[in-house]
This record gives C-alpha cells, sequence and structure tokens, in this order.
C-alpha cells in the first residue's frame, strides 16, 4: 500500500497555496499586454488638453493685448485728486513691493511706471523700457506699429515721435494682429525726476496689475477713493464665453473621455481572478489590478502632457499641467469604483 502520510501531502498542500500567487501574476502580465493598446488612447486624450489649454491661453493674451498689456485681474484705482503723478511715482519708488506696473492713461498717451518683471508686449523692433527708464529724467517711447511710419528718422537713424511739440526719441515698436488697439498706442515712461507736463491724477485714468495684494498701500499713494476690477469695453458675456466657457466646457469632455477610456481599460481586463481567494489575497489582488491601470494612465498622460508642452503655446504651463493632475486622480478613483464594482458583480454571479 501506498504511503499516505505528511511526506506526501505536503507537495500537493504546497502547490495548492501557491496557485492564487501564480494566476496573480499570471493576470498581471496579461493586463500589461491589454493595457499598452489603450496608452495611445490616454497619451491622445493630454494632447486634446493641452491643445484646450493652449487656446485658452492665446485668446486670453489677445484680450491682454487689446488691453495694453492689462490683464483680466488688474485694477483701477479712481480718484479726484490733483497731486501730480510725479509726486506719485516718487512715493511708489520708496516701496519694497515689486512685480507690478501702474499705467497713467490719457486720450492720446500712456505714461508707464514699472517694478520689476511683468509680462511683456510683443516688441517687433527695438525694446521695452529698461528699469533704467523709470528713474531717468529723460523721456523715452514705445510705440504700436501703426504708427512707425509718423515716426521722425533723425541722426544714427533714431527715429522721433512728436509729443506736444517735444521731439521724444522712440526705443521701440510693438503690434499684434490687426485692428487691436495696441497697434496705435503710445507709451511712454514716467519716474520720480520728470516733470510729465505737470500732469495731475485726476487727469488720468489710472490701472495697476500684478500688485491687488497692496491695494490699501496704493490706494493711499494715488489718493484713490475707490478701487475695483478694471471694466474692459469688450468684458461682455460673448468675451466670457470666449475666455472662460468654451475651456471649461471643453474640460468637461475631456473628462467624460476620460470616463470611457476606464470603462474600456476594465473591459479589456477581462473577467477578476478573485474566486477562491481569501479577503486579505482578494483585496491584495484588486489592489494590483487598480495600480497597473493607474500606472499607465499617469505614465501616458505625463509623456501627452510632455509632448503638448513641447508642441503647444503656453503663456503659463500652470494650468495644463494641474489639469492633468486633477484629471489623473479623478480617473484613479473612478476606477477603482469601476473594478470593486466588477468584483462585486463577478462574486454575484
Amino acid at each position: 500500500m501506498a504511503k499516505t502520510g505528511p511526506s506526501r501531502l505536503r507537495p500537493l498542500t504546497l502547490r495548492f497555496l501557491n496557485a492564487p500567487a501564480h494566476a496573480q501574476l499570471t493576470s498581471q502580465e496579461d493586463l500589461v499586454k491589454k493595457l499598452f493598446l489603450i496608452d495611445f488612447l490616454w497619451i491622445g486624450l493630454a494632447i486634446l488638453a493641452g491643445l484646450v489649454w493652449s487656446q485658452h491661453d492665446q485668446n486670453e493674451y489677445a484680450s491682454q493685448l487689446d488691453h495694453l498689456g492689462m490683464s483680466e485681474m488688474a485694477q483701477e484705482y479712481v480718484t479726484s485728486s490733483s497731486r501730480s503723478v510725479t509726486k506719485a511715482v516718487a512715493e511708489l519708488e520708496k516701496t519694497d513691493f515689486s512685480g507690478y506696473q501702474v499705467q497713467f492713461v490719457t486720450k492720446q498717451l500712456v505714461y508707464v511706471y514699472q517694478r520689476g518683471s511683468v509680462a511683456s508686449l510683443p516688441v517687433e523692433t527695438g525694446q521695452w523700457f529698461s528699469t533704467g527708464d523709470f528713474a531717468s529724467s529723460l523721456p523715452v517711447a514705445v510705440v504700436g506699429h501703426d504708427l512707425a511710419d509718423k515716426l521722425y528718422t533723425g541722426s544714427n537713424n533714431q527715429r522721433y515721435l512728436s509729443v506736444n511739440g517735444q521731439y521724444i526719441p522712440v526705443m521701440g515698436t510693438v503690434g499684434t494682429r490687426k485692428g487691436s488697439p495696441l497697434n496705435k498706442a503710445v507709451f511712454l515712461n514716467t519716474s520720480p525726476s520728470m516733470a510729465n507736463e505737470g500732469l495731475t491724477l485726476k487727469q488720468v485714468k489710472i490701472y495697476v496689475d500684478g500688485a491687488n495684494q497692496h491695494s490699501k498701500t496704493l490706494k493711499t499713494i494715488l489718493r484713490a477713493s475707490r478701487v475695483h476690477r478694471v471694466h474692459f469695453s469688450d468684458s461682455d458675456a460673448a468675451t466670457w464665453w470666449r475666455a472662460y466657457g468654451q475651456t471649461a466646457l471643453f474640460c468637461v469632455l475631456l473628462l467624460m473621455g476620460a470616463g470611457i477610456l476606464s470603462l474600456l481599460m476594465v473591459t479589456l481586463i477581462g473577467p477578476l481572478q478573485t474566486s477562491g481567494l481569501e479577503i486579505n489575497m482578494r483585496a491584495r489582488y484588486l489592489r494590483g489590478v487598480l495600480s497597473s491601470c493607474a500606472s499607465h494612465v499617469g505614465i501616458s498622460l505625463f509623456l501627452g502632457g510632455l509632448f503638448a508642452n513641447w508642441w503647444f503655446y503656453f503663456t503659463t504651463r500652470t494650468n495644463i499641467w494641474s489639469f492633468l493632475v486633477i484629471l489623473t486622480i479623478a480617473t484613479i478613483i473612478f476606477l477603482r469604483y469601476l473594478i470593486r464594482r466588477k468584483d462585486r458583480t463577478s462574486a454575484t454571479t
């Protein structure tokens, strides 16, 4: 009679206990192969997201150029003070904050004071004002390219613009698409040591961009009675929809596309190999499936994001990467729900 003792039973028992782990490994390898094909769809989705946010940035930048470089976050300081612009600029010079621009706007001219680096206008020839220009007593100008033919050329090919009977050297020209107000603008530097023709604060519109956190101090310096967001003439419903509404709609569509791809991923997984597994092993197996799906999604969206950042135009890359991170997190949460629901359905059937 054959032996049936412990020495004969032990190999069979070990093979039985190791079967779930082996099945899990084989299932993971098959899953990787199936998900490889769908990775290209995730990369395409990330590229589409890049296209959406690139178009958003281009629309926003075009609007900013129409507003002479002022963003939608710019503030207008309303004042009836007879204080001179020069004295106000002298006090601005004494402050310790930077990274902002002030425009004192008349009907024909825009007097500019700037501290630190701010968003620049598209310079076609020459250059924009330097830091030294905002400290100099010598006036210089930057003009829109539609005014280039009205300039006078002096010695050494220096061009001049006639302003109030005075010939002011032109440092450069700026311009954008046809019909933009920027193309006809005249910018003059202003400084604490410049006369500015005795211009007073009540004679100009005062726009400040990049210093909203210092509005209390600026309100005192500019003798403003109130401060509010700039209401540009084209800030109507249609403009808002073009700048924000369409981007929001496309983002919702991209999220729906991610949901469809998630459903496709879970379908490609096929039947979950959880039959006969104990609770801990079952949970471990499901985490492995989710981890495989999540890694494919994360890596694919990252690669698509890299391509989009290389191919498309962005004024800031924070928006596209923030959206891709949100898209990845939302997808993983949805995948977790789908995988657990599929597991419960399999257990029921």
